[in-house]
């Protein structure tokens, strides 16, 4: 009894935790076909791979812009050198500074990466805790074009993947920091609204507004922020009279009037925009933009947005900005690729130089060979390699 007691007990063990999970053989090959669709279109874009490493020192990982994601960083200590480490949570970081600090180009740049994260808590009602992040940034450019381009890099991998019809919502956090600063808004006051409209708890926001005791027209300006949501075209029309009231929001509405011009008539993409979403905003300092499929209306499928200055920490100050989508939760609304699904030819183990000619051939030809070692193993009505006349060939 106490033996069942201990393999019971260390069976437990065997179960990974909560949020992190096995792919098995079918998921894991229909995630490698979509990853190298994905890589391969970033390429043909002008975008380039890196791969930065799993872990690196928290005074890298952990500093300027990615400040954000220390409390989702799992940490330790490194045995070589007594450092602190942490394990990715979020590969972007990484990517700038590959991008100012170790490439060190004037120009412009684009990176395009892969990997899996790990966070230290799972955060999304559904999702994992080890993602798998593919992506692409652009460096070194600051106008509306990058962020054009981005977006239709980002428009293009989805159609890659599914025929779905795409939402594509856009916004701009600079129009609350603009607000809040032109309003005189001390640091715990932006402080305190960036987080309710983080939240959309709006009763809460129009208590908030209303007991800053702000003059008529700064008061009916932060009432009308949160309705300024919809069909993208609709919203600009009424941020005229925002922008009107208060000029320094005419460059943040110009930028994202050309997304939208842009945008508008590429097919199966509808426009949306949230001029209230801080989504991000202690890592963004411009537009942002985030994509839906027409059958996961609530799921956020692609997300991106400017974050300037991204690289000043490592020496090279440059705009950026790039998109990511996590790969491993795509599975769930991915279709089953027909290319995934090939003959399977079942070959002898033997010391044969025409039977390893005749495997290497259906093998270049795109057909799996597997090996076999007694007749009974093979599964009823399965192909198999023969030998008739001294030569190899596929059974009828």
């Amino acid at each position: 009894m106490k033996q069942e007691t201990t393999a019971v007990s260390k069976q437990a063990t065997w179960f990974t935790p909560e949020g992190i999970e096995d792919l098995l053989p079918d998921s894991a090959r229909k995630l490698e076909h979509y990853r190298r669709q994905l890589l391969d279109l970033f390429e043909m874009s002008g975008y380039d791979l890196v791969l930065p490493p799993i872990a690196e020192f928290t005074d890298s990982l952990l500093t300027g812009k990615g400040e954000h994601l220390a409390v989702d960083t799992c940490r330790f200590t490194d045995q070589e050198s007594g450092k602190m480490m942490g394990v990715r949570a979020d590969m972007t970081p990484q990517v700038a500074r590959i991008a100012t600090n170790r490439l060190k180009d004037a120009s412009v740049s684009r990176l395009c990466y892969v990997g899996e994260v790990l966070k230290t808590r799972n955060n999304k009602a559904k999702g994992s805790r080890s993602p798998i992040e593919v992506g692409a940034e652009l460096f070194g450019h600051a106008g509306v074009a990058s962020d054009i381009e981005v977006i239709e890099l980002m428009l293009n991998a989805l159609r890659s993947l599914t025929d779905q019809s795409v939402t594509l919502s856009l916004g701009h956090v600079s129009v609350v920091d603009t607000l809040m600063a032109e309003a005189g808004l001390d640091s715990d006051q932006k402080n305190e609204m960036v987080e309710i409209l983080l939240r959309k708890a709006l009763p809460e926001y129009e208590a908030f507004v209303s007991s800053l005791g702000l003059s008529g027209s700064w008061q009916r300006a932060f009432e009308q922020l949160p309705s300024l949501m919809g069909e993208a075209a609709d919203v600009l029309t009424q941020a005229d009279e925002l922008a009107g009231f208060c000029p320094s929001l005419t460059s943040h509405f110009e930028r994202l009037a050309a997304v939208v011009t842009h945008f508008e008539a590429v097919p199966g993409v509808q426009l949306h925009m949230d001029l209230s979403d801080l989504r991000g905003y202690q890592y963004h300092t411009g537009l942002i933009f985030t994509a839906y499929l027409a059958r996961q209306k609530l799921i956020p499928i692609a997300r991106g947005g400017r974050y300037d200055d991204i690289g000043s920490v490592f020496g090279a100050c440059k705009p950026a900005t790039g998109f990511s989508l996590d790969l491993r939760s795509a599975l769930d609304w991915l279709p089953e690729p027909t290319s995934l699904t090939r003959p399977v030819v079942y070959a002898p183990l033997a010391s044969d130089p025409a039977l390893t000619q005749a495997v290497d051939e259906l093998r270049a030809d795109g057909v799996v060979v597997k090996r076999f070692y007694e007749a009974s193993d093979l599964p009823a009505e399965a192909e198999q390699l023969v030998c008739e006349a001294g030569k190899w060939q596929r059974s009828a």
